[in-house]
């Protein structure tokens, strides 16, 4: 019987989902397809933005920060927070900026 041999990276799988779901939320804001934008965000960070006016840089990717349920990703424009739901991984926070060793400022939704 041939063996079957697994490899898997610790985080791999999230930190793709995370990649893949700022990437598809970027691209739908970029091309004005606030729809589907707004659909990837989290129902709270819906409550802060009235999608037909949802305005934040966006940017190509360039990192991905998982922990458990939470992730950070860094844009070359803009930092996200998504979170993980039943649905998958959602936008909880964009238009973030950094403020030292205060929390993260967010344009929508928040850290």
């Amino acid at each position: 019987m041939p063996a079957l041999l697994v490899v898997g990276g610790c985080g791999t799988g999230s930190d793709d989902l995370v990649r893949r779901t700022a990437e598809e939320f970027t691209a739908a804001v970029a091309s004005g397809d606030v729809e589907r934008a707004c659909g990837l965000l989290t129902e709270r960070a819906r409550e802060d933005v009235e999608c037909e006016s949802l305005d934040v840089p966006g940017g190509t990717v360039r990192a991905v920060e998982v922990w458990g349920d939470a992730a950070q990703v860094h844009t070359s424009d803009d930092v996200l927070f998504l979170r993980e739901l039943a649905s998958g991984w959602r936008v909880a926070g964009a238009g973030c900026e950094s403020q030292g060793e205060r929390p993260y400022t967010c344009e929508v939704g928040g850290p």
